[in-house]
């Protein structure tokens, strides 16, 4: 592929990553307010618990802001599935190297409203919960949000291969909300059973919030051993994100089948 070609496709994708953006506006501004607020209010709220639980509210807004990555694999699925219904799949799939442009817009929208949730998490964790945070803190914890993000997209062109009707899309959503909910977002993963834990382990959803909490928490009472892996976390994520996106033009293909 030529200079010139790669220059078109990135022109092409990134004219539909702002089409995307843009169409999405309203919803995702509505959205975002609404879940920004209900995870604060529930980290605020949670502080002055006693015994066991007093570190709750800090831990689950510090896991908040790095397993809500995971969260752009439902939002990749569910725009794959749409286009293909709409026929848009089959539209693009006409033009030159249509498929390509759009797998790259499509990356570029996702990733940027999943980062920009993340830092309105992140914002209104300092702002309104009280959650302590350093300079240094917030400039870690910015790399590590974009690295979860990008890690966790290729999932969402999976999904959105596997799901060919509404019954399987459903099932998709289903068994990603599955793995996010117990990847220790909501509480400690040592409390699942061993071979829930083996799974876990190997997903990025745990370690996406094991980041988050290393960096902004410091406690390491919710990880699996009792203690932070920092370089171990990263190279499962980055592995995720290079083998995912080696993988992904196998299962765009499919996709535009």
């Amino acid at each position: 592929m030529s200079i010139r070609t790669i220059q078109a496709v990135l022109r092409a994708a990134s004219r539909q990553a702002s089409a995307d953006l843009r169409a999405s506006l309203a919803g995702t501004c509505a959205a975002l307010l609404i879940s920004v607020s209900a995870i604060v209010l529930i980290g605020r709220s949670t502080q002055a618990a006693a015994g066991a639980h007093v570190a709750f509210g800090p831990m689950f807004l510090a896991s908040s802001i790095g397993t809500v990555s995971c969260f752009i694999t439902l939002q990749i699925s569910g725009e794959a599935y749409t286009d293909r219904i709409g026929g848009a799949l089959l539209r693009v799939r006409i033009l030159p190297h249509g498929p390509l442009a759009w797998t790259i817009g499509k990356t570029m929208s996702a990733i940027t409203q999943t980062i920009a949730f993340q830092a309105a998490v992140l914002l209104g964790g300092a702002v309104f919960a009280d959650l302590p945070l350093s300079a240094s803190q917030v400039l870690t914890c910015l790399p590590l949000i974009m690295l979860s993000a990008v890690a966790t997209a290729p999932l969402g062109f999976l999904m959105g291969a596997l799901a060919r009707g509404l019954y399987s899309i459903m099932f998709t959503y289903f068994v990603a909300l599955a793995i996010i909910a117990t990847g220790g977002f909501l509480f400690p993963l040592g409390w699942l059973p061993r071979w829930a834990q083996a799974v876990q382990l190997v997903l990025p959803p745990y370690w996406a919030g094991h980041l988050t909490r290393w960096a902004l928490a410091g406690d390491p009472a919710w990880e699996v051993g009792g203690a932070f892996s920092p370089a171990l976390a990263t190279g499962i994520l980055v592995a995720w994100a290079v083998v995912g996106f080696a993988a992904a033009p196998l299962v765009i293909r499919r996709s535009f089948r």
